[in-house]
């Protein structure tokens, strides 16, 4: 046997082991963990500018009739309606919760999970204080005999008692999930777009152009993260699956069925007699 053989096998011997090397392990385990922190990076960007989104949604639909006015008395502004004490209570409350969870979610953004997880015992006291707040300002409104575009007060305390419910809905899971990002983060997006952002869409400008505009709006909205999730990920993580369920199925024509019954009507008169 000549010592040919094996110094023609040895480039391939050595090619097979530079393959395996510890370095190119090294670039491999490099470029994941860069792709990973690329779609952290793209995930932060997309929640942050739809908390932004959100919170200038709110304050553009609340502006007439809350907002301006401290600037009534310097600028000429049609006079907003006068407000009861507890409709000011549940203002600040919800004006403070859209702050927080645009607080939170820069926080995150920023890599400051720590300081976002502290603060989250907040959503302990900030989301029960909605609920509860929130159902006091509906019957109230329904005493004083407000029914916006609804048939009659009894069925618009559904349709706007609910908002608070299915906020409350998909909030509690993800407070119960904070230890798994991927799905609380989208389930409280979800609870704020499908429980306290329709409000803030019917008072918007989007009005003037009739009530399917406004429908459209909150669809949008809705629809906004599973199709980024669709566009980045090929597919809809299941938080979505689970809440949009929830929200479809206790939209308006839901909630004018039960508003129409008579335990309804008779339980909103107890309720306000």
């Amino acid at each position: 046997m000549t010592p040919a053989a094996p110094t023609q096998a040895a480039p391939e011997a050595l090619s097979g082991r530079s393959s395996n090397s510890p370095s190119a392990g090294v670039r491999s385990g490099e470029q994941l963990r860069n792709s990973i922190h690329a779609a952290q990076r793209r995930d932060h960007r997309f929640f942050l500018i739809m908390a932004i989104v959100i919170v200038a949604t709110v304050f553009i639909g609340f502006f007439p009739t809350y907002f301006q006015k401290p600037l009534e008395r310097v600028m000429p502004l049609a006079p907003s309606p006068g407000l009861a004490a507890i409709v000011h209570i549940h203002a600040v409350v919800m004006i403070t919760f859209f702050l927080f969870y645009l607080l939170q979610t820069a926080l995150v953004s920023g890599n400051r999970k720590a300081l976002h997880m502290t603060l989250g015992w907040a959503s302990v006291v900030l989301i029960p204080a909605i609920v509860i707040i929130g159902t006091v300002v509906v019957f109230y409104g329904a005493k004083l005999g407000h029914k916006g575009i609804w048939p009659d007060p009894e069925a618009a305390a559904m349709v706007f008692v609910l908002d608070v419910y299915v906020f409350a809905g998909l909030a509690a899971p993800a407070i119960l999930l904070r230890t798994k990002p991927e799905a609380h983060k989208r389930l409280m997006l979800l609870a704020i777009i499908g429980g306290l952002l329709p409000p803030a869409l019917a008072r918007s400008p989007l009005i003037h152009l009739g009530p399917f505009a406004v429908a459209a709006a909150v669809f949008a909205f809705l629809f906004a993260g599973p199709i980024y999730d669709l566009m980045t990920r090929r597919r809809i993580h299941p938080a979505y699956l689970w809440g949009l369920l929830l929200v479809v199925a206790t939209m308006p024509p839901t909630r004018l069925a039960l508003g129409h019954t008579q335990a309804w009507h008779h339980f909103v008169d107890w309720v306000i007699r």
